[in-house]
C-alpha cells in the first residue's frame, strides 16, 4: 500500500532530522559561534560555488519537466540569478562575501574552493542531469528543513558574529521564507505524479542522496588546513578583521 501524504512527509522529515547537514560538526560550530573568522570566510567561499550551481541544476531540470511544472519551476532560476547581477540570491550571497571581508574576485576565482566541496556540488548537478525529473525534483525537498536552519543561522550570525555586516544576512532571511514555499510546490508536483510506493521510496532516496551531498561539502571544510585559509592582506580593507584564531 502507498503511504498517505502525511506518512510520506513524516518519513522525509525523519531522514532530514537524522541526516541533514544541520547536524554536521561544522554547522554546529557555526551556530554555536565557535568558528574563526577565517573558517567562516572559507565556508562562504565554498558555498558560493554551490549557490552558483543551483540555477544550473534547475535549468537542467527545466528541460525535462512537464509544461505546467516548467512555469512554476522557472521561478527558482530567476530567484537565484535575479533579473540582473545586482539582484537575486547570488547577488545576496556576494553581499555575504563582502560582509565577511571577501573581495568579489576571490569568490569568483574560487581560489578557496576545496576539491571535496567541488566534487560534492558537481555530484548534485550530475544527479539531476542524469536522472528523471521526478528524482531531481525530489532531491530539492531538503528545503523542508532549510527554512528551519536559515532562521537559526540568522540568529547565530547576529549573536556570535557581530563583525559581519547586517546586509550580508539578506540571503538567510529570504530563504527562511522562500524555502517552505518551494518545498510545498515540489511536494505537490511529486504527489501528482506518484503512482506506487516505489515512487514514494524514490522520493525518500533522493532526499537521502541530497543530504549526503550537503554533508560531504562540509566534510571538505572540516579538513581545511591553516595554510589554506585566506591571508589577511587579501581581505577587504573596509572589513574590521578580527585576530586570526578568534571566535
Amino acid at each position: 500500500m502507498m503511504w498517505t501524504s502525511a506518512e510520506l512527509e513524516s518519513r522525509l522529515l525523519a531522514v532530514l532530522a537524522r541526516s541533514y547537514h544541520h547536524r554536521h560538526p561544522f554547522n554546529r560550530r557555526m551556530h554555536d559561534g565557535t568558528l574563526t573568522p577565517d573558517e567562516l570566510r572559507v565556508w562562504v567561499a565554498n558555498r558560493y560555488y554551490y549557490q552558483q550551481c543551483i540555477p544550473v541544476k534547475d535549468s537542467l531540470l527545466l528541460a525535462k519537466l512537464p509544461e505546467d511544472a516548467r512555469r512554476e519551476w522557472i521561478t527558482r532560476v530567476l530567484y537565484h540569478d535575479g533579473p540582473d547581477r545586482e539582484h537575486g540570491g547570488l547577488s545576496a550571497w556576494r553581499a555575504l562575501g563582502r560582509a565577511v571581508g571577501l573581495p568579489e574576485g576571490m569568490l569568483e576565482s574560487h581560489d578557496l574552493l576545496r576539491p571535496g566541496a567541488r566534487f560534492a556540488t558537481d555530484a548534485y548537478v550530475n544527479f539531476v542531469r542524469d536522472h528523471p525529473w521526478f528524482d531531481g525534483v525530489a532531491s530539492s525537498l531538503t528545503e523542508l528543513y532549510a527554512q528551519r536552519i536559515m532562521a537559526v543561522r540568522t540568529v547565530a550570525f547576529e549573536t556570535h558574529y557581530p563583525w559581519v555586516e547586517p546586509e550580508g544576512l539578506a540571503y538567510f532571511r529570504s530563504r527562511s521564507r522562500q524555502a517552505g514555499v518551494e518545498a510545498s510546490g515540489a511536494l505537490r508536483l511529486l504527489e501528482e505524479h506518484t503512482r506506487t510506493q516505489a515512487d514514494q521510496e524514490r522520493i525518500v532516496a533522493a532526499v537521502e542522496f541530497k543530504c549526503s551531498v550537503l554533508w560531504s561539502l562540509l566534510d571538505a571544510l572540516d579538513a581545511v588546513a591553516p595554510e589554506d585559509l585566506p591571508d589577511d592582506d587579501d581581505l577587504m580593507p573596509s572589513e574590521p578583521v578580527a585576530p586570526r584564531g578568534s571566535a
